[in-house]
């Protein structure tokens, strides 16, 4: 890749996302999760709901060829449909999946990985647990996650759910920010 490419260019055709998919073997050496428990800086208020900390699951994966990846599956019981201890013990059994098996294609990897982690049920743990991988993976080519993903933009879509009329700190911060564009 060239020193002169921007932000904004998309990956080589044979380096987009798609076809790596089929072209590329991933050879997994180690996967494990942990908890990651994190106070909040102010607490998150919705309906009936607050929340002080999040208890999230971190996900690292190690490829043979040493590069290391990581993800996060979001736990948020109202939300998702895994507690903290279901999503633990859902992403220890994907990181066995991924150790025990001889290299194959990145596809087979991530469909073994759907296979332990269906639907909607398990579906916080399966992307953790699939963006730990896939960032390895992007690791060991040396193409940044965004530029796999096929370049950048200078916006993004979100969504944040904001207390009923109220005007917290980072919501006026987000404000400034729009306003400065």
């Amino acid at each position: 890749m060239s020193a002169a490419a921007t932000p904004s260019s998309a990956p080589p055709a044979g380096l987009r996302f798609t076809n790596l998919m089929e072209t590329l073997t991933v050879d997994v050496q180690r996967a494990e999760s942990r908890p990651l428990n994190v106070p909040l800086i102010a607490p998150f208020t919705i309906a009936t709901s607050r929340l002080d900390r999040v208890e999230n699951v971190a996900v690292r994966v190690e490829l043979r060829n040493g590069c290391v990846g990581w993800g996060e599956a979001p736990v948020l019981p109202f939300v998702t449909a895994e507690d903290q201890h279901t999503a633990m013990a859902k992403a220890k059994e994907a990181c066995e999946v991924l150790t025990r098996r001889p290299a194959v294609a990145l596809g087979v990897v991530l469909g073994e990985i759907a296979a332990v982690l269906p639907g909607h049920e398990f579906a916080s743990v399966r992307a953790g647990v699939e963006m730990a991988l896939i960032d390895a993976v992007a690791n060991g080519i040396g193409v940044p996650l965004w530029r796999l993903f096929g370049g950048a933009s200078n916006s993004i879509t979100t969504d944040i759910t904001v207390k009923f009329l109220t005007r917290h700190p980072i919501f006026e911060k987000m404000l400034i920010l729009r306003d400065s564009e």
